[in-house]
């Protein structure tokens, strides 16, 4: 059985970058059920970039420090991304989409959200404290009670197109 996991590894490492990319984008169009999800971080993974967890409910979970790079985390229709109350500090949500997703209350800070797609999220009362939202689609986005990454909390539901966020 070793040799067989052996053999796998060394045909991975033979792709070439391009046949890595086809491989991931053919992975992440498999949605991942939250369980899996849970029960494989449990196990200390880490990397789930690429996954689509899009209309999944995630509340209150721990996911501190997972890397969910270009993971779709979309709420599509009326069956919304729930990540409500969840612990996400240093979660690496880079290029990730988020849109409509339900964020409300969740602990962000210190988190990598650089280019993600959060138009039309929930993100009232989150910690957003230390985050880089760099480059990020706020349009739509709720921030009513929410700590910002300077730390101010915004105590108004004005629409987060007109908000502006300091580059690090």
């Amino acid at each position: 059985m070793q040799f067989f996991d052996q053999r796998i590894r060394y045909a991975s490492e033979a792709l070439t970058s391009a046949e890595k990319r086809k491989l991931v984008q053919k992975l992440s169009s498999l949605k991942m059920a939250p369980e899996q999800l849970l029960q494989q971080y449990a196990a200390e993974e880490r990397d789930f970039q690429g996954v689509n967890l899009s209309e999944k409910i995630l509340s209150g979970v721990d996911l501190r420090g997972i890397d969910l790079t270009e993971a779709d985390l979309s709420g599509a229709k009326l069956d919304n991304t729930v990540l409500e109350k969840a612990n996400l500090t240093r979660v690496n949500f880079s290029k990730a989409d988020l849109t409509g997703a339900n964020l409300r209350r969740a602990d962000l800070s210190w988190a990598n959200l650089r280019g993600a797609n959060l138009q039309g999220a929930n993100l009232r009362g989150a910690d957003l404290q230390g985050a880089d939202l760099q480059g990020a689609n706020l349009t739509g986005v709720d921030l009513g009670g929410a700590i910002l990454p300077d730390g101010s909390i915004l105590l108004t539901s004005e629409p987060s197109s007109l908000l502006m966020f300091s580059s690090k």
